[in-house]
């Protein structure tokens, strides 16, 4: 607007310069005094010393927390290493205990199997005395009917005779087909004794394998064990260096805020060097735990070695027995202790498994502690950048009011630098437009991220659905398999007594709803259900199966007994059963502990699948907290980059707004110079008018003759001092008798006032004067300069 005002005024003094110096004076001259400045420029420097020191300020705080930054993404890097290395022992050490607990299970089998055939080969030894005492009696008998047979055969032949005779050959026949039963099931018996024997010593040659293998295990699990110590070692001494790094004073104070962060870091540190102190004791005491029970499974090796060779010597001590009986028992003992120290360990196992928990949820709250940091530190940066905005308007004010009080020509330059300011404004609104556009980019980056992030979790939501699929029917398969064997033996039992557990299972068992696996398995909640249900149903599976294997055990012992009997009824004097039937007790106590072995080795392997199951789901579990995590960070990456987005546009609009009324403005300037430019131009004609008048006046009383009219002056002569006139413009004085002149002025003082109500500039007093000087030129021209 000032810009337009003095384009036409400065035309004006030059043509006024250029005019000859025999000009007249002005009659009318007012003068504005310079405002001073001082104060001004005072505050200016003070706030650049502020920004100057709060710049500084910035930068030692943004060095701190850059350093803090990096070391604590040391630590977490280390403590992620510790966490996999505790992860990798955790397994190991359940393998390890999964191994001891069937080589625990083996045992017992393999000590019931010692019993049971103990008391087997006892029968046997009993059968044999009384098949021995039988053949006696069988061959007492024989000699009595040959005996017999000479008298009658040296007697004379009598119808009574005859059907002695007759009977006594029956009964040889019957003793020999007796004798040969007899030494046939003696042979089957020794060929028994010599395959429990052989199966005796491949199991025990089966034991010395697994104890070695254990052993080998045990070796490599303590110089595992030995490898976390000293990992866990370093990772002291490294949390050591952290806490010496971070003890160092800073060489500037750094403000307080971050101070305070530090402090809590501090704390933070300590209580995670307390954490590892314990984790490191937990670890020493599961050392010396697994180092009991190396020395327990050597000793049961030792105590397998000396059941071999007690098992050598059966046949010849009793007393022997009683020993191995009571080293049994004290075996059992020391496996009951073995089970309590296991489930100890096991309690231990969940202890460090809260621990780990607590630590990974306070790793967060850190990382969240940082973000929220980091935010407060933007926010200032943001701040330090509106005060630099601030300040940067106050030295535009002061260079305002400094070109204010110069001259016109500096005034027409701080416009010409306002347009460039502008001009940099508009560049800067661009730059912060390619900014959002980056921003943007980013952003849909982020999201598409994200989606696949999401479609990896629904491939893994799908593999463990495929991999549920295949344990169900791999369940389905050993429910097949187990109703086959039920069968089996349901058929290989007497048929008087299968019937009723037959019926009892058929009433007992009720029937299993399969599992099936849901197709949208989207959310994380309807995928840690499905996990936890199919545990459940594995673990009443698992729960199931022993219920059978305790039920077929049962139905051994059974047979075993209804067999006894049936071997002792020989020496009752019954009749001797078919040899079918003698040997149907052998072959069903072989096809039952063929069904046995199947069915343990079945359970074996449900166990192992089930364990596989629930590191699945606990994976699945980690993954699906890992996805979770990263959402809600990139949700706060996005409301971040909102309100960044609407602070930068209403910036924008801002400065629209600002642009847009100083356009209006300077469209309003234009019409009101040219408003002024007319009215001075009609004072002019006026005031030469009044002059002509007035001088016409003054020469016709003094009785002088008419005159021509003054000649124009040339441009080299000087001016009468009636030809420049001045004009006030704030006092509203008369400046001649005539009543147009006054109108003219009054509309130019108004227009005036209507432009500095417009312009509104602070450095001007609340009745500004503009003083300007004119004169018309010979064209009626006006040219105008304000001083």
């Amino acid at each position: 607007m000032a810009a337009a005002l003095t384009q036409p005024l400065l035309m004006a003094v030059t043509r006024l310069r250029m005019r000859p110096k025999t000009m007249p004076p002005p009659q009318h001259c007012l003068l504005i005094t310079p405002c001073p400045l001082a104060h001004t420029q005072q505050a200016a420097r003070q706030k650049t010393g502020e920004a100057e020191d709060l710049a500084g300020l910035l930068q030692s705080s943004q060095q701190r927390v850059g350093d803090l930054e990096r070391t604590l993404c040391a630590v977490s890097t280390q403590q992620k290493q510790a966490d996999r290395h505790n992860k990798e022992l955790v397994k190991n050490r359940d393998a390890l205990k999964l191994e001891l607990y069937k080589s625990n299970k083996t045992n017992e089998d393999l000590k019931q199997e010692n019993s049971e055939l103990q008391e087997k080969l006892r029968v046997l030894v009993t059968d044999k005395e009384a098949v021995q005492l039988s053949l006696e009696e069988l061959q007492r008998k024989l000699e009595m009917s040959e005996l017999l047979l000479q008298q009658f055969s040296s007697q004379s032949e009598t119808p009574d005779s005859r059907e002695q005779l007759q009977q006594a050959l029956e009964e040889r026949a019957q003793l020999e087909t007796r004798v040969e039963q007899l030494k046939d099931l003696l042979k089957q018996l020794q060929v028994e004794r010599d395959q429990y024997a052989e199966n005796l010593k491949e199991e025990n040659a089966i034991w010395q394998q697994k104890m070695q293998q254990m052993s080998e295990q045990m070796c490599k699990l303590r110089e595992e064990k030995e490898h976390g110590l000293s990992q866990v070692q370093e990772l002291e001494t490294s949390l050591a260096d952290l806490r010496s790094q971070l003890a160092v004073p800073p060489p500037q104070e750094p403000p307080a805020g971050p101070s305070e962060a530090e402090q809590r870091l501090q704390a933070r540190a300590e209580q995670l060097q307390q954490e590892l102190e314990t984790l490191a004791g937990q670890l020493r005491a599961q050392i010396q735990d697994n180092e009991s029970l190396s020395r327990l499974n050597q000793e049961q090796g030792q105590r397998l070695l000396e059941l071999e060779q007690e098992a050598e010597r059966w046949g010849e001590q009793a007393e022997m027995r009683k020993q191995i009986l009571e080293d049994m028992q004290s075996d059992r003992t020391t496996i009951s202790r073995a089970l309590s120290q296991n489930r100890e360990l096991k309690e231990q196992l969940a202890e460090l498994q809260d621990g780990f928990v607590r630590l990974t949820n306070e790793n967060a709250e850190l990382t969240s502690t940082l973000q929220t940091e980091q935010y407060v530190k933007k926010e200032l940066a943001k701040k330090l950048g509106q005060l630099q905005e601030k300040l940067g308007d106050q030295k535009e004010t002061v260079e305002l009011r400094s070109q204010e009080a110069q001259s016109l020509q500096q005034q027409r330059d701080q416009y010409l630098n306002y347009l460039q300011q502008y001009a940099a404004a508009y560049q800067q609104l661009l730059f912060d437009k390619d900014l959002l556009q980056k921003q943007v980019l980013l952003h849909s980056q982020l999201l598409e991220q994200q989606q696949q992030e999401e479609a990896q979790s629904k491939e893994e939501a799908d593999m463990a659905r495929q991999e549920l699929q295949e344990t169900q029917g791999l369940l389905e398969a050993v429910n097949q398999q187990n109703q086959q064997l039920q069968a089996q033996l349901s058929l290989m039992a007497l048929p008087g007594e299968g019937d009723e557990p037959d019926r009892e299972e058929e009433g007992e068992e009720a029937p299993r709803p399969k599992l099936s696996v849901p197709e949208d398995l989207d959310s994380r909640e309807a995928v840690v259900a499905f996990f936890n249900t199919a545990l459940a149903s594995a673990e009443e599976e698992q729960a199931r199966l022993r219920r059978e294997l305790r039920k077929q055990r049962l139905r051994c012992q059974h047979l075993a007994h209804l067999a006894a009997p049936a071997q002792r009824e020989p020496e009752e004097g019954t009749p001797a059963p078919a040899p079918s039937r003698d040997s149907a007790p052998a072959e069903s106590h072989q096809a039952l502990q063929v069904a046995m072995d199947k069915l343990q080795s079945r359970f074996t392997d449900v166990m192992q699948e089930n364990a596989d199951l629930k590191e699945r789901v606990e994976e699945l579990e980690h993954r699906c907290i890992q996805l979770s995590g990263e959402t809600d960070t990139i949700g706060d990456y996005i409301t971040l980059y909102q309100n960044q987005r609407a602070v930068l546009k209403e910036r924008h609009r801002e400065k629209e707004e600002y642009i847009s009324r100083l356009a209006k403005d300077k469209e309003d300037m234009k019409v009101k110079l040219l408003e002024l430019q007319e009215l001075v131009v009609r004072l002019v004609g006026e005031r030469n008018e009044l002059y002509g008048k007035f001088l016409g006046a003054g020469q016709s009383p003094a009785g002088e003759p008419t005159a021509a009219p003054p000649a124009p002056q040339a441009p080299g002569a000087a001016p009468s001092q009636g030809d420049l006139l001045e004009v006030s413009l704030a006092d509203n004085v008369e400046l001649g008798p005539a009543a147009l002149e006054n109108s003219t002025a009054q509309q130019i003082m108004q227009l005036l006032c209507e432009m500095q109500s417009c312009q509104e500039h602070p450095g001007l007093s609340k009745n500004p004067c503009i003083p300007f000087f004119y004169r018309a030129d010979s064209n009626t021209g006006v040219k105008i300069m304000v001083i």
